[in-house]
């Protein structure tokens, strides 16, 4: 069987705090550069969304807009991997450990939301880092802020059953 990767206490420490200190036009048409800056490798560019390789395999990450501006970068940071008892303990673990390395780094989180796929934010002025426990996988996004309201209110409103 072939060994989960993962990044390691630091790795996901300076990603993290690169991403918030990030200062980005966050236009499409620059992700080039910000790839090149970051070290991932551009796959694919559509109008509205570019498909990036961050280390972890095709689609490992991907940066999403509208009108070709970007509003969220996200990006695996762990290998995926099969889901049985024994890996869905190992996502947990590791999704502790990146939280509290994030933590280390960049300060308290502003909120945590448990639930099958658990999250970890700490928001900025203009943009939120999310850590969030997938199934199969653990990814870190960066999103601007007005994006992430959108989200959290179109979760809301399916909660309630509206949408």
């Amino acid at each position: 069987m072939k060994e989960w990767k993962a990044l390691s206490r630091n790795e996901i420490a300076d990603l993290a705090t690169r991403l918030r200190d990030l200062d980005w036009s966050w236009q499409l048409t620059d992700v080039d550069a910000l790839a090149a800056r970051f070290g991932w490798r551009v796959e694919a560019t559509r109008p509205d969304s570019v498909r990036l390789d961050s280390g972890f395999g095709r689609a490992s990450g991907s940066v999403q807009g509208y009108r070709g501006r970007a509003n969220e970068i996200a990006l695996a940071v762990t290998g995926f991997t099969s889901e049985t008892t024994a890996t869905r303990t190992d996502i947990r673990d590791t999704f502790v450990t990146m939280a509290t390395a994030i933590t280390g780094a960049v300060g308290a989180p502003t909120s945590r939301i448990p639930g099958e796929y658990a999250e970890v934010r700490w928001a900025g002025s203009d943009t939120t880092l999310r850590l969030i426990e997938m199934t199969s996988s653990i990814h870190l996004y960066l999103d601007t802020n007005a994006d992430l309201a959108i989200h959290d209110e179109t979760v809301r409103l399916e909660a309630e059953g509206v949408i």
